[in-house]
């Protein structure tokens, strides 16, 4: 079982490289006012990009044992974790992965995981993925996975 959730761990670490493939930014006639943009933006300092990953495990192993766990990550408009509220990157990517396993008999486990990103960009990338699982007699585990953009 062990092996199952490293590999589990192991696939959900490699996805936000895949997520960044993602996406992309869709020209509807108007290239010059998203190139004004992206001018703007260089020319200030402020970053193009804002990537935002939250990733989080949680077991309850043992007979009758009782697990929770609780993450939440704000990406800010100015880089991680918040920044100039005059700064808006123009892409932004999150990441959202949980692993939740109840593994004993009568055990418990309980995860939310809460990610928030900027609002008013360009291009937003959004990747949630959860492995929730409950094994043994009267075991239980309930995973929440929140992954939105906007204040």
């Amino acid at each position: 079982m062990l092996r199952v959730s490293l590999t589990i761990l192991g696939l959900l670490a490699a996805l936000p490289a895949v997520a960044q493939d993602r996406g992309g930014l869709a020209m509807r006639n108007s290239p010059i006012a998203e190139l004004g943009q992206i001018e703007a933006n260089t020319n200030s300092g402020c970053p193009l990009s804002s990537t935002s990953v939250t990733v989080g495990v949680n077991q309850a192993t043992a007979f009758g044992s009782s697990a929770q766990q609780r993450l939440g990550t704000f990406g800010g408009g100015g880089g991680f974790g918040g920044g100039s509220s005059s700064c808006r990157p123009l892409v932004s990517t999150q990441v959202v992965a949980g692993a939740n396993l109840a593994l004993g008999n009568g055990s418990s486990a309980g995860q939310t995981i809460t990610a928030r990103g900027p609002s008013g960009v360009l291009a937003t990338n959004t990747y949630t993925r959860g492995y929730n699982a409950g094994f043994g007699a009267f075991s239980s585990a309930n995973q929440r996975l929140t992954n939105v953009t906007g204040r």
